[in-house]
């Protein structure tokens, strides 16, 4: 089949471009369940990849076959972006590791809230995680349902980027989604990628990319040492290389 998209102007005269555009620039990543949107990008990528190169900003076909933006290096950056908070970090860290588990996606995929709690309190320093949570304890009920609720809140923000799929309105339960795999790319290189993964999460080491410096466009900035509750990972605060941690 021709592409049907020879000229940005076929791009942006589609009806289905602001949608796509308005998409990308929140910082939503694009794979296959966006069936229309995906197949647009496919066709149009490089008359795309070079339309927004003119804003400061990359569209990246990641190895998990998705499509997102994100700050070109050097030059102005002339769409918004913003940080993620540590806590939405490490959550994606640890859907990550669920997305990792060949059993985890031979099944339904759902996770309960309830479980990606429990992992977190099982991979972190206690202290820690309260920081996170911004709790002081966590061995009452009320501080594990005010503890949930912040989690959901930023489990939420992982859905609007287009991460996990949320289950009805409630929240209960979510399933892991292919974008989750940037939260790899700082092992992705390592012999066991879960494992090396694992171990981050314990650390505090918090990223997207392998350079930390730049700028995740539409909400996907990572802090990599502190979140607004000034929540410290409990392992040292140098940071490694990019080759150490490959090798953890």
């Amino acid at each position: 089949m021709d592409n049907p998209y020879q000229t940005l102007n076929d791009l942006i005269t589609d009806s289905l471009f602001p949608e796509l555009d308005s998409r990308l620039r929140r910082g939503e990543h694009i794979d296959a369940r966006h069936t229309h949107l995906f197949n647009m990008l496919r066709n149009g990528v490089n008359i795309l990849g070079d339309h927004y190169h003119r804003y400061g900003v990359e569209l990246t076909h990641a190895p998990e076959d998705f499509y997102y933006l994100r700050p070109s290096t050097g030059g102005k950056h002339l769409i918004r972006s913003r940080k993620l908070d540590a806590l939405t970090m490490i959550t994606g860290q640890v859907l990550a590791l669920y997305h990792l588990d060949p059993e985890q996606l031979e099944g339904s995929g759902w996770i309960s809230i309830d479980a990606i709690y429990e992992r977190l309190r099982l991979l972190l320093d206690e202290t820690y995680l309260c920081k996170l949570l911004e709790r002081r304890k966590l061995d009452t009920q009320a501080d594990r349902e005010k503890g949930l609720e912040i989690l959901r809140r930023s489990i939420r923000q992982l859905t609007r980027l287009g991460m996990v799929r949320l289950e009805g309105n409630q929240s209960h339960r979510v399933q892991t989604q292919s974008p989750l795999m940037r939260f790899i790319e700082p092992v992705r290189s390592a012999p066991c990628s879960a494992a090396a993964l694992e171990k981050l999460v314990q650390q505090g080491y918090i990223s997207l990319d392998d350079d930390e410096d730049i700028q995740m466009p539409a909400d996907i900035k990572a802090e990599t040492t502190t979140s607004p509750a000034s929540a410290e990972p409990p392992s040292q605060s140098k940071k490694k290389s990019q080759k150490e941690l490959a090798e953890v």
